[in-house]
């Protein structure tokens, strides 16, 4: 596959984070690891920001051991353990001191297919990586991975050239944040569907 330009620090930077979840489509994220190296097009985004987000995290400004990494400046993965089952990525974006992010919802896996098939086990390839755990899965990242720079050498992301047309994203509301009132019901869900 033909490597591409790794993002710059300022891609991360801008206070918006819709902007930055319809941004990381057609990206490639990357992932390398001992066992070797899996990438793929991010294909599925959720923005989350700003104190008076209700589905944040920090909604509030809530300070706590987790959320923390969420005031960081943007260019950091934000990993956490969700239901006690799953971990979860999220790109931080925007500046220092405003809690927002990316949640990476799903991947289209374009390196690395054994390794994946290995972590997978049994499931179908359509379905390696088509949720946020199983974009975690496959791409073996725990929360050993918070807080790591998105700049460095074991997980990144690159802009391959690809532009995603307006036609082909469908926006909806986020998912599983029903108790996030008014804020429920805001279409920060990115996806991008080639044949709409």
């Amino acid at each position: 596959m033909t490597a591409g330009r790794k993002l710059a620090e300022e891609e991360f930077l801008v206070n918006d984070p819709a902007d930055r979840a319809r941004f990381f489509l057609g990206k490639l994220l990357i992932c390398r690891s001992p066992e070797g190296r899996v990438s793929g097009l991010i294909c599925e985004t959720e923005a989350y920001g700003g104190a008076e987000d209700k589905a944040c995290h920090a909604y509030g400004n809530r300070k706590t051991p987790r959320t923390r990494m969420l005031f960081r400046a943007g260019g950091v993965a934000y990993v956490y353990f969700c239901y006690g089952m799953h971990h979860l990525l999220n790109f931080v974006t925007g500046p220092e001191g405003i809690p927002q992010a990316v949640l990476i919802r799903a991947i289209w896996i374009q390196e690395g297919h054994a390794l994946v098939r290995e972590r997978r086990g049994t499931v179908p390839e359509r379905e390696w990586a088509n949720g946020p755990a199983k974009v975690c899965e496959a791409l073996d990242i725990d929360l050993g991975h918070n807080g790591l720079s998105l700049h460095g050498n074991t997980v990144w992301v690159e802009d391959l050239g690809l532009v995603v047309p307006e036609k082909q994203i469908v926006r909806t509301p986020r998912i599983g944040v029903r108790y996030a009132e008014e804020w429920a019901e805001k279409p920060l869900r990115f996806v991008w569907q080639p044949k709409a």
